[in-house]
């Protein structure tokens, strides 16, 4: 769950489900520059880079705001994680390629940078687990589930 903070789309506030998606989280790059800090809770984020003797994955790239008229191709990648907890902090540039492993409940405020992306690109190894990344209405049970996990970590 995600709430913005400010007008300017700037500041959020995010609550981690990751029991909201099948499957493994996508590999996604995304269209702002952005730093996490973890207010509660446990996240590992692993940065992938194409790599020929990497693992191999669908990667799909589509226009900013145009899911729809994605296309695909193949692609080997491999990752390096590194596990973040209260008070750390971390950076991911817009371009960069990741995906997070939070543990229920997590919270995470991010401050973003827009940066303009001719293409965004999300990576999968099994079509069946990919989520979207398009936001939705949180409902009221959705909000009393994510903030239960939230306050268990204090």
């Amino acid at each position: 769950m995600s709430l913005r903070l400010d007008d300017r789309r700037e500041y959020r506030l995010h609550v981690r489900d990751p029991s909201s998606c099948e499957g493994e989280p996508p590999v996604h790059d995304h269209p702002y520059d952005f730093t996490s800090t973890i207010i509660a809770g446990e996240m590992a984020n692993a940065r992938y880079e194409v790599d020929p003797a990497g693992d191999e994955y669908v990667r799909f790239r589509f226009p900013p705001g145009a899911e729809g008229e994605r296309w695909s191709d193949p692609v080997t990648l491999s990752s390096a994680a590194t596990v973040f907890a209260e008070g750390d902090q971390y950076r991911q540039l817009a371009h960069e390629l990741h995906a997070g492993w939070p543990q229920p409940g997590t919270v995470t405020a991010i401050r973003c940078r827009s940066v303009v992306r001719p293409e965004l690109t999300v990576c999968v190894q099994d079509e069946a687990s990919r989520c979207s990344g398009r936001g939705r209405d949180a409902t009221r049970q959705d909000i009393q589930a994510f903030t239960a996990k939230a306050l268990e970590w204090f």
